[in-house]
């Protein structure tokens, strides 16, 4: 049972920390890339 409390306990602090970061790095990449449907760092032929 001390197991569980732990667990839950724990879980939350994990996922709060990596949505943060996930959202932190979204919103970083949308302040260099405003818009863009095709990120130019992933595709390096050009039309």
């Amino acid at each position: 049972m001390r197991d569980l409390k732990t667990y839950l306990s724990v879980a939350p602090v994990i996922s709060t920390l990596w949505f943060g970061s996930l959202a932190g790095l979204l919103i970083e990449i949308n302040r260099f890339f405003p818009d863009a449907l095709t990120f130019p760092f992933f595709f390096h032929f050009s039309y």
